[in-house]
This record gives structure tokens, C-alpha cells and sequence, in this order.
């Protein structure tokens, strides 16, 4: 499956200053790091994905494919699970228009979410 970088983050998920924190409203869904960029400033970064439609999560031990979305947040492009919604409610399917988008956190595990959009907020 091919993906297509989105974002990259400027800080390394494998020195967080802590877990991330994931909060949910509505449809949206956000995963807020705080962590050290190359020059040793901590940063806020919070990755929100705005109307979900499904998400998954798995545990850095039962990654298979990461898809290059280390530290990444990527769109899957061709993505099976995307054409299983479409061909459960075609209809729904073309109103909502979703993408298929994933990031991998070292040591924490897979994020993976069907959403029409996702949007960065990178902060000091």
C-alpha cells in the first residue's frame, strides 16, 4: 500500500516527555505530544482528526507495517479498509469522502484513523 507523507513531526516519539494524551469531542479525535525538538525545545504538537468515521489503535508489539509513518502522519492511499466502507454504504461513503490516515509512535503502537481531514497545530 503506498502512502503519502502528510506531516512530519519536529519532535521524536521516542524521547515524550510523557504518554500522549488523546482526547475525543463529537466526531474529532486529537493525540497531543510533548517532546524535545533536534535543538532540545520542548514543543506541543496535537494532531486532530476531524470527522472520524472508524479508528484503531495497536501496540508497538503487534505492528506489522508501518507504513512510513514513523513520526510521520501519512494518508494511505488504496487502503482496504477504506474500500471495505465504501462498498458497506456507498452512499454515506461519497458524502463524508474519508482518507485513510495513520501515524506510528516509537515504542507506543499504530494510530489509525478513517476521517475526512486531518490538521496539525505545532506549538511551543
Amino acid at each position: 500500500m503506498k502512502s503519502k507523507v502528510k506531516y512530519e513531526l519536529p519532535i521524536f516519539s521516542s524521547s515524550l516527555e510523557k504518554d500522549p494524551l488523546i482526547r475525543t469531542k463529537d466526531m474529532d479525535m486529537e493525540i497531543e505530544l510533548l517532546g524535545a525538538d533536534k535543538d532540545g525545545r520542548l514543543k506541543t504538537i496535537i494532531i486532530r482528526f476531524r470527522s472520524i468515521l472508524c479508528n484503531k489503535y495497536t501496540s508497538a508489539r503487534f505492528t506489522s507495517q508501518l507504513y512510513d509513518s514513523y513520526d510521520k502522519v501519512v494518508e494511505l492511499l488504496e487502503s482496504e479498509w477504506l474500500k471495505e466502507l465504501e462498498r458497506m454504504n456507498e452512499r454515506d461513503f461519497r458524502y463524508w469522502k474519508p482518507k485513510h490516515y495513520a501515524i506510528y509512535l516509537d515504542e507506543i503502537g499504530m494510530f489509525q484513523f478513517i476521517a475526512q481531514k486531518c490538521e496539525v497545530i505545532d506549538g511551543e
